[in-house]
């Protein structure tokens, strides 16, 4: 009878609760239907955060950051210890990274103009970028947009179908071994010495495409997607007022991996890991190149040499951004604002796929 009475006064109070809910709930709903009678929906400023609070959050940001450029910071991996045949790798990148260092080609001050979306395909990411314009589309961006491909990866035919599928996009194509583009109304030559394309005897390595593109695009500020990184607002404030971009010149965005490079690759990087710092995700890369070409220069070219910076001193051409940005002395933000798409399964959320945020996380821009 106790346990009875005990599990009745829970009831009633369950009830209670679940009454008070209720009549909160339709205040709440009668409230701005009331508000939604005698007034528009708010305008797009409404929703900016207040300019103090911003400042505020752009100082901690940057006190924050600068962690990561502490020299003093602990190194990654110290217990870690190397075989010989990991040591004897280690040397022969260290000795081809300071031959490389002196390939960088100066800044062309005068080619460059304007910014813009850059993409890469291969024959099998078709699919995905036909996709990818779609959403560009739907975004309304004015941006133009450059998609760099290779003639030996994929007919000229073939890429010249997607000029049709999102007619709205200010869309061009861009073809590394001809340095010649085209849209749907005209095509034009490049100049090939600005054209950097990757030199690389496998074609079918087609991430060292990435940072060629970048450095190629005709633009002088780039936002760089993978081809299945889809926009879902226009990308333009990104450009002209997110405050880190602004301050850095490179906005790049964490995998879901810490830093897991043994101690001695940072050392010939003349860099110690930040303390938990996350690996980067290269699917979306925001850049001034004139102030970071040095950075993406030497990315370039390292992933040009492949074979060298990748296993085992990086997971790729994701990480290669990183290790030649601080080889470089090139500073860049890292975003860190935990962002993820996917759903509950029990009591873990199983992701499903990261999405980027600007700096100070007022709005998502790409999933």
């Amino acid at each position: 009878m106790i346990q009875f009475g005990e599990k009745m006064k829970n009831f009633k109070n369950l009830r209670t609760i679940c009454g008070i809910n209720l009549i909160i709930s339709l205040f709440i709903f009668f409230y701005v239907n009331k508000q939604s009678i005698n007034s528009t929906f708010p305008s797009p400023s409404s929703y900016i955060i207040n300019l103090s609070f911003k400042e505020q959050l752009i100082t901690e940001h940057l006190i924050s950051y600068s962690q990561f450029y502490n020299k003093s910071s602990p190194e990654c991996n110290t217990k870690e210890s190397l075989n010989n045949p990991h040591e004897q790798h280690l040397n022969a990148t260290s000795l081809i990274l300071s031959q490389l260092r002196e390939q960088i080609v100066p800044y062309p001050n005068d080619y460059f103009h304007d910014r813009g979306i850059v993409l890469t395909v291969g024959e099998h990411q078709l699919s995905l970028v036909k996709v990818n314009l779609k959403m560009i589309e739907h975004s309304a961006t004015q941006l133009p947009v450059q998609i760099w491909y290779s003639s030996e990866q994929i007919p000229q035919n073939i890429m010249i179908e997607l000029l049709n599928i999102a007619p709205k996009v200010n869309l061009s194509i861009c073809c590394f071994h001809k340095a010649k583009c085209q849209s749907l109304t005209r095509t034009w030559q490049l100049n090939s010495q600005y054209v950097y394309k990757p030199n690389i005897s496998n074609i079918n390595q087609g991430f060292a495409y990435k940072p060629a593109a970048i450095i190629s695009a005709t633009f002088v500020e780039v936002l760089f997607l993978d081809s299945d990184a889809y926009v879902v607002r226009d990308p333009i404030d990104l450009f002209l007022s997110d405050p880190m971009y602004l301050q850095f010149g490179a906005l790049f965005y964490p995998d879901a991996h810490i830093s897991r490079q043994h101690s001695s690759i940072w050392k010939i990087f003349n860099t110690s890991c930040g303390k938990n710092e996350f690996e980067f995700d290269s699917a979306t890369i925001l850049v001034n190149k004139k102030r970071v070409w040095n950075g993406l220069y030497i990315t370039k070219l390292m992933n040009d040499h492949y074979r060298y910076f990748y296993a085992p001193i990086s997971d790729g051409d994701k990480d290669t951004f990183r290790l030649g940005f601080r080889y470089m002395n090139i500073k860049y933000y890292l975003v860190m604002i935990p962002c993820a798409t996917g759903q509950f399964n029990g009591s873990h959320f199983c992701g499903l796929t990261l999405c980027k945020t600007d700096s100070l996380a007022q709005h998502i821009y790409i999933k």
